[in-house]
């Protein structure tokens, strides 16, 4: 496969929009998701494993080959499509609707915390191989899994310090 190719199906490019849309957006979400508020006295083990986790997630994909040749790489495309859209959408609402019920519900407010579970299996189900070595997509899953749980309950913690 020419250079081109391989930098096209690396793991980390679907991950590219989603990083350009928190960077984007970070800054219209409501006080509560500002950074400076969002890790406000947050207990040492929530951000640490929430961190940790992330980075697992976010340098894991570096080291991916992606393909949708088979069809449960098919079908992980279409998962990775609808989290994505699911995440954007519930950024959306937050921005464009602070004030609603479903923004100050604790589901809404932990919408963006909890959908990324979404595409992250999505993308695990896409990976085709490792650069170097055999693939399996509890490589992906179990770590995405773990980054979920933190991230969640880093939201939920927030959510009951600001609404509750």
């Amino acid at each position: 496969m020419n250079v081109i190719g391989k930098f096209i199906t690396n793991g980390y490019i679907p991950l590219i929009p989603i990083l350009a849309w928190n960077f984007i957006f970070i800054s219209k979400l409501p006080l509560a998701y500002q950074p400076q508020s969002f890790n406000h006295d947050i207990p040492v083990f929530i951000l640490f494993g929430e961190n940790l986790f992330r980075s697992i997630i976010f340098i894991l994909p570096l080291f991916f080959k992606l393909s949708i040749g088979e069809s449960i790489q098919r079908k992980g495309l279409a998962i990775f499509i609808t989290g994505v859209a699911l995440y954007f959408f519930s950024w959306l609402i937050l921005i464009y609707m602070p004030d609603s019920r479903w923004s100050n519900h604790v589901i809404g407010f932990s919408a963006p915390a909890f959908t990324p579970i979404i595409w992250l299996i999505g993308l695990s189900l896409m990976v085709e191989k490792y650069y170097f070595f055999t693939y399996s997509k509890w490589h992906y899953i179990i770590p995405a899994i773990c980054f979920s749980f933190f991230h969640i309950y880093h939201s939920i913690y927030v959510f009951n310090r600001t609404y509750v």
